[in-house]
């Protein structure tokens, strides 16, 4: 049986998602902002009313009639900058309450070990969760190969997301009973990637709310410790810092330039006058853009690889594009890029 808060959290959702105010919707299928507002959070409409709004937000009408989870934000983080505009943030949270949900209807409740650990629960640092997390994962304190990949093995869901016009590098979600969601933007280097998705990491594994001033930097500190342990740092780190040196820990623990030069200088490594003067470097050669020697991009395949078995299995695009709440040829672009 169809719930009618959840429809009504799937219809805000594909609006937002789209880019359509309410006024827009409403007008367009002929009620007024009111009565569209009141669907929105439950009230009826008539179905002549749900197949006009199924063909101007793209989804087969059977959606809103069959829909049973909510698709409403929750536990969401990312970067905010000042400059991106709210209805751009309301997209990313549509965006991202969407894939919750048809992941959820893909694959059903699946089972993750990473574990919450908020700082009022006895860490007294970011520093001391990110080492309690590598010890969850069983990742000791050796450089990590392909930080994606550990990410799924632990159960979350990481897709690459049309991210670069509202200039956010990634967002993440993690609401509960369900498994972590992260999308990485399409537009984000590899050299960047890692460290984002580290400091997504550290914000569901910390925190409740949208994220505090505070809180990305304990999630920069959680990032930082979690890929670079202090402990190897301080063994590794060399003794002339060279721009070979630099590189040559780039090489081994996949960390940007300008990252290392952070994680040099929060641990004490750098002084803030040679930080001034690394970040100034980097800067004037552009290399705080392009890094030479790029990392190796990581590549979410664990849902690509899920839903290839289930097409394997005899299941059709059309079948799971059902499943999804879509019309096949969105589901394609969305889900089987990777295994195209």
């Amino acid at each position: 049986m169809p719930n009618d808060n959840a429809r009504g959290d799937f219809l805000e959702a594909l609006r937002l998602s789209r880019r359509l105010t309410q006024m827009q919707v409403a007008e367009a299928i002929g009620v007024s902002q009111a009565a569209l507002s009141k669907a929105e959070s439950g009230a009826e409409l008539d179905d002549e009313k749900w197949v006009q709004l199924a063909d101007l937000l793209g989804v087969p009408v059977e959606a809103f009639f069959r829909v049973t989870s909510s698709a409403a934000p929750a536990r969401i983080f990312h970067r905010k900058l000042k400059s991106t505009p709210k209805t751009s943030l309301n997209k990313i949270a549509a965006d991202l309450a969407l894939v919750r949900l048809r992941v959820k209807n893909l694959l059903g409740r699946q089972p993750t070990t990473l574990h919450r650990h908020e700082l009022e629960d006895g860490f007294v640092t970011p520093q001391e969760v990110a080492q309690r997390v590598r010890d969850e994962l069983q990742l000791g304190t050796d450089p990590i190969d392909d930080l994606v990949a550990v990410l799924e093995d632990a159960g979350a869901v990481v897709l690459r997301w049309p991210l670069e016009s509202i200039r956010v590098d990634a967002v993440a979600s993690w609401q509960e009973d369900e498994i972590p969601v992260i999308l990485i933007g399409e537009h984000v280097p590899a050299d960047r990637q890692r460290f984002t998705m580290a400091h997504e990491l550290g914000h569901a594994v910390m925190h409740e709310t949208e994220a505090t001033p505070e809180q990305e930097g304990e999630a920069d500190a959680f990032a930082g410790e979690f890929l670079l342990p202090a402990a190897r740092l301080l063994k590794d780190w060399p003794s002339l810092v060279t721009f070979e040196a630099l590189m040559s820990l780039k090489r081994k623990w996949g960390l940007s330039l300008s990252a290392l030069i952070r994680r040099g200088l929060d641990a004490g490594l750098l002084s803030e006058a040679d930080y001034r003067t690394w970040s100034i470097r980097l800067s004037t050669t552009g290399m705080h853009r392009q890094e030479p020697e790029p990392s190796r991009r990581e590549n979410p395949v664990a849902l690509a690889s899920a839903i290839q078995n289930f097409l394997n299995a005899g299941a059709s695009v059309e079948d799971l594009a059902s499943r999804a709440y879509m019309y096949p040829r969105e589901f394609e672009l969305t889900f089987l890029q990777e295994i195209s």
